[in-house]
């Protein structure tokens, strides 16, 4: 077997693929724009609790310092492949996306 990664492209439909979900009122889906606009501020307490310093940051997930500064200030927010990669090393990732997410939801209700 070949350690290279093959693509199967079908051009069938996905029969086991889940339908796509009726849409649910504003109340009670995840507020995606508020998640975008306060990502920044979730991802940098996050890194402030998890690092001890933005060098760190920036070794860990193969960023630029530069890039690590602006985490950490909350100024800007990473892309998806810097969180699937605090998601699948960092245990306490996901606990403290999901506790913030909860008090944001409270603190909206």
């Amino acid at each position: 077997m070949s350690d290279h990664l093959k693509l199967v492209v079908s051009n069938g439909s996905c029969a086991e693929a889940d339908p796509v979900p009726a849409f649910m009122s504003r109340s009670k889906a995840l507020d995606r724009y508020r998640m975008q606009v306060i990502a920044a501020e979730i991802w940098s307490d996050w890194l402030r609790g998890a690092f001890r310093r933005p060098e760190d940051v920036a070794g860990f997930f193969e960023v630029r310092n530069s890039t690590a500064w602006n985490w950490w200030n909350g100024t800007t927010r990473p892309t998806a492949d810097k969180v699937m990669i605090a998601t699948l090393e960092c245990p306490g990732f996901l606990d403290h996306l999901a506790a913030v997410v909860a008090t944001d939801a409270k603190r909206a209700a």
